[in-house]
């Protein structure tokens, strides 16, 4: 009975932590408020607030693992987790605006630190079918709790701007059954014994695939491109509410909160329709995701909003999946984590630039939506050429 609580509680520590990695974008609806308390920052100052958080975690994803090697990897996970706590607060009582913005830049490397461990001790744990199992909650738990996190900070946001922030007072319980409950892999020996385990079936796999830097190159820009305009989308969208009067901000929350849940969807059926179409769920998500932007950018209505908040989160939550799925299949395992480091590192600069790019591709909250839904309807024609072309590859 006691073993049984112990797997359930190690189970939700593991869990937790993947909320952790994805709520660095639950407080965008902050943004109109935050415009107005500080008049003399520039709009893309002040939307660089919410994604700077990704270019320190791109940074320190790869810090990460220097720092597991000295201090083992639930040491470096606590370490991020309390990092992220104590920073992710400070906007709530803070009143000067470059504190606010370092506050996030720590809240980044916290989340930098912890984020690949969010997987690799699920692996560490956990095998054969209830590992898989477990990844594949991964994602649904993630997107449960950010929406969750979602809707609460949209309600704070009722109180005022700095309330919505309080919302990060829910690292602090995945801290401490952190602590308590996972157990240090290093010294229950689980790390060399995994490592000789897997060193033999590591060797064959590895030889019927061909690594292609290429090929990870184009995956790269592709996901670079991707988060850039769904993140304009993301942090244009309160904005576009108040600007156009669609709504309130708490509403705008509520949006994309429905958005997550949608990304919950739409990772759940990925499996099922990869089956069914393969390599053109790539173009179809990227297809729906983009077409549903483009409409929500000439949309006056709160439902319509969250019918296509349902749409684009759905289909935006293909793409991802099938780009590292795809790393998966033609990477060998000694160079599978650099290859995913390198597309998270273009995921995580689209998301940093997006205020800038927002900016670079319209003159309004509004123009730079419909742009965003554009570059991506565009994109998928570019990826299903490709694929027509690949596949019927010319004659000489």
């Amino acid at each position: 009975m006691q073993n049984n609580f112990k797997k359930i509680m190690l189970i939700i520590s593991l869990l937790a932590l993947n909320v952790v990695e994805q709520a660095a974008s639950v407080v965008n609806s902050t943004i109109p408020g935050m415009a107005k308390s500080f008049p003399n920052e520039s709009l893309v100052h002040i939307e660089l607030v919410t994604t700077v958080v990704s270019i320190f975690v791109t940074v320190f994803v790869l810090v990460s693992g220097i720092v597991v090697k000295r201090l083992g990897q639930k040491n470096t996970a606590v370490i991020g987790l309390a990092i992220a706590t104590v920073s992710s607060i400070i906007p709530a009582f803070a009143n000067n605006f470059w504190l606010i913005f370092a506050s996030r830049a720590v809240l980044g490397i916290g989340i930098g630190l912890a984020n690949p461990l969010a997987i690799s001790l699920i692996g560490t744990f956990f095998h054969g079918d209830e590992r898989a199992k477990l990844l594949g909650w991964r994602s649904a738990i993630a997107g449960v709790g950010t929406s969750l996190m979602t809707y609460f900070a949209g309600q704070l946001l009722s109180i005022n701007w700095h309330a919505a922030y309080w919302v990060y007072l829910l690292f602090v319980p995945t801290l401490i059954f952190f602590i308590i409950f996972v157990p240090n892999p290093e010294k229950e020996g689980l790390i060399n014994d995994e490592e000789e385990a897997s060193v033999a079936s590591e060797e064959i796999n590895d030889s019927n695939k061909k690594d292609s830097p290429v090929l990870v190159a184009i995956l790269a820009i592709l996901t670079f491109i991707f988060l850039t305009a769904g993140m304009v989308f993301a942090v244009k969208l309160p904005t576009y509410f108040v600007d156009f009067k669609v709504g309130t901000p708490t509403q705008a929350s509520n949006a994309w909160s429905i958005h997550s849940i949608a990304n919950l969807i739409g990772g759940a059926a990925f499996g099922y329709i990869y089956k069914r179409i393969n390599k053109y769920i790539l173009p179809l998500g990227l297809l729906l995701d983009g077409a549903g932007i483009v409409v929500a950018s000439f949309t006056k209505s709160v439902i319509g909003m969250y019918i296509i908040c349902i749409v684009t989160g759905a289909f935006a939550a293909m793409v991802i999946p099938y780009i590292f799925n795809k790393i998966s299949e033609t990477s060998s395992a000694s160079k599978a984590p650099l290859y995913t480091s390198i597309v998270l590192v273009g995921s995580n600069l689209g998301s940093f630039l997006s205020p800038y790019t927002g900016k670079l591709i319209g003159s309004t909250s509004a123009g730079s939506i419909l742009n965003a839904g554009i570059i991506l309807v565009v994109l998928a024609a570019v990826v299903f050429v490709w694929f027509i072309l690949k596949l019927n590859p010319s004659k000489k």
